[in-house]
């Protein structure tokens, strides 16, 4: 039986907490924060023990693995508690704000020789697992363009902390956008090489962006968009991937559907279920007690997070950006 904690009781850590009591291999007995309410709460609800800061729950010892639910700016510090302790992670997404703390955190981890993986969940939502088999098998062909649009509530609804950046490390991209990166860089299987991007701040909560576009040349010669906005008046549009090539094409309507429209058959699938966290924790639990890397690496998370530094050093520029190490292959394309 593994024995988790939970660290912070917020939105997230709930469905962290509920995915864990789930697993029958799984069971929380640990959960902090800093708001004393919430922690307490959250611990009643699985017969845990409350702890007020996450250096209180690692000193008590008793955990083998944590799940790591606070703002992006207290990863790394928290990495470095739980390597020194020897406990596993599972890393909320993004893996850092800025690649020399997910560097550390990468070193902090192998030299414990502990496991961490990437809460990227979106991998483990239904429409988007067979999303990616449709792509594996070739059912697109080669793919040429990619288009994800992604509109989440903005304003109060999420955490006030997401939108400073010195917590959050940026706006709509580091918070959802990131899994959005992730979800292209999976589904393609090709490294981002280019990038050019103009950010907005049109509702004024933050200091950090709330709407961007972006585009995306991977090296495999597909061309990439992302069109991402977090306005405080709702979901207009949702969340969309679609992904086009000489075959067909796969559209994914996150939390509803996929579909694959081509010259030789169409083919859709609803998703009615809610699983995504539950895959994701099991991903992690099994790679845990089986001693083995997960599906989701650290490796991962760096990958996206090197992406969205990227979209946020072109938009500073107002002018395209190569990745470091990494080379367009288009003539005349970014560089």
């Amino acid at each position: 039986m593994l024995k988790v904690g939970v660290i912070g009781a917020g939105q997230v850590a709930i469905r962290h907490a509920a995915a864990y009591a789930a697993n029958r291999d799984a069971a929380v007995v640990a959960v902090a924060d800093t708001d004393a309410e919430r922690a307490d709460e959250l611990a009643r609800r699985h017969r845990a023990t409350a702890y007020h800061s996450y250096g209180d729950l690692l000193a008590a010892g008793g955990v083998d693995a944590v799940s790591v639910c606070v703002p992006h700016h207290l990863h790394l510090p928290v990495t470095r508690a739980a390597a020194d302790a020897g406990v596993h992670l599972l890393m909320e997404k993004p893996i850092a704000n800025t690649l020399a703390e997910a560097d550390e955190m990468i070193a902090a981890v192998e030299r414990a020789g502990v496991t961490m993986m990437i809460g990227f969940v979106h991998r483990f939502r239904t429409e988007v697992l067979e999303a990616k088999r449709l792509l594996d098998e070739g059912a697109v062909g080669a793919p040429a363009t990619a288009i994800d649009k992604f509109c989440s509530l903005g304003g109060a609804h999420p955490p006030a902390w997401v939108w400073r950046k010195a917590e959050a490390g940026g706006g709509v991209l580091m918070y959802g956008g990131i899994h959005a990166v992730d979800r292209l860089l999976w589904f393609l299987d090709s490294d981002i090489v280019g990038v050019y991007c103009r950010l907005h701040n049109y509702t004024g909560y933050g200091d950090v962006e709330d709407g961007l576009v972006a585009m995306l040349e991977f090296a495999s010669g597909t061309t990439g968009v992302l069109f991402e906005n977090s306005p405080p008046y709702g979901r207009p549009g949702g969340w969309s991937t679609e992904i086009f090539g000489p075959d067909g094409a796969v559209r994914v309507m996150t939390g509803e559907a996929v579909e694959l429209t081509s010259g030789r058959r169409s083919f859709a699938l609803r998703s009615s279920d809610e699983l995504h966290f539950e895959r994701e924790i099991d991903e992690f639990v099994a790679a845990v007690l089986e001693r083995r890397e997960p599906s989701v690496p650290a490796a991962a998370g760096r990958a996206a997070l090197e992406v969205a530094l990227a979209i946020y050093e072109s938009a500073r520029l107002a002018e395209p950006v190569t990745l470091a190490g990494r080379v367009p292959v288009i003539p005349g394309g970014t560089g």
